[in-house]
């Protein structure tokens, strides 16, 4: 993108949207309408009242998009909402991002939580916390770490995916993260404290804590731990 202006907001205020090279908000800003930029950089609180379009979008502290997002890099430390779809190449989260539409990408990495309305559709995703999904996860490769109780998805599909519960900090807490949904589809399949009906793949490994209703495999099928397996079959 060849912007020729910036804009700079310290302390409070707003501006029209339009092309720019690089936007940095110092405090509280405000942009009312459409706007492009190769760099836009929040330290406090921001808000875009219409689509982005941009490079680099980096978020210390709070920032708001009404749009659609379409972006190459996306970096929050702090939180992030958007308010319809959202296209970024890599994501980058230290917090939580919130998409009410589709979330697609390449790369995703969060730490912390990932809520989308819509469906799901990257190329690998690796998460520590929590997440929630009204849609469908699909990806290549699948790393979720549990942190958090609650963390949802209507179904998952995927070549590689792996669930875990990942190890508390503080010990002697109590902790009962899991994740829900109603089917896991991929080829190399490893769940733990994991709720779903229908689990069917490749080679299957159920661990500690699942409760699947049905296991269907090809080649292969685990299950370990306390695990609860209602039935299991080779397809």
């Amino acid at each position: 993108m060849e912007h020729s202006h910036s804009l700079t907001v310290n302390g409070s205020g707003s501006s029209a949207g339009g092309d720019y090279n690089k936007v940095k908000i110092r405090g509280e800003g405000t942009i009312s309408n459409d706007m492009s930029c190769n760099e836009f950089k929040t330290y406090g609180t921001s808000e875009v009242r219409g689509n982005m379009k941009v490079k680099n979008y980096v978020v210390y502290g709070d920032s708001e998009v009404q749009g659609n997002v379409n972006a190459e890099y996306v970096k929050v430390y702090g939180n992030t909402q958007m308010h319809s779809d959202a296209h970024i190449e890599k994501t980058k989260v230290r917090g939580m991002i919130e998409v009410k539409g589709k979330f697609t990408g390449d790369f995703v990495d969060v730490k912390g939580a990932l809520n989308v309305k819509g469906d799901v559709e990257v190329e690998e995703l690796s998460l520590t916390g929590g997440l929630e999904s009204d849609g469908l996860l699909n990806a290549e490769n699948i790393e979720i770490s549990l942190r958090y109780e609650g963390s949802k998805v209507r179904e998952i599909g995927g070549k590689k995916i792996s669930v875990r519960k990942k190890a508390r900090f503080i010990p002697f807490t109590s902790h009962a993260g899991s994740l829900q949904t109603s089917i896991i589809e991929g080829d190399e399949i490893y769940l733990e404290y994991t709720i779903a009906e229908v689990v069917r793949g490749n080679n299957v490994t159920i661990g500690p804590g699942c409760e699947i209703s049905v296991v269907e495999y090809h080649t292969s099928f685990n299950q370990k731990g306390n695990a609860v397996v209602k039935e299991h079959k080779q397809i």
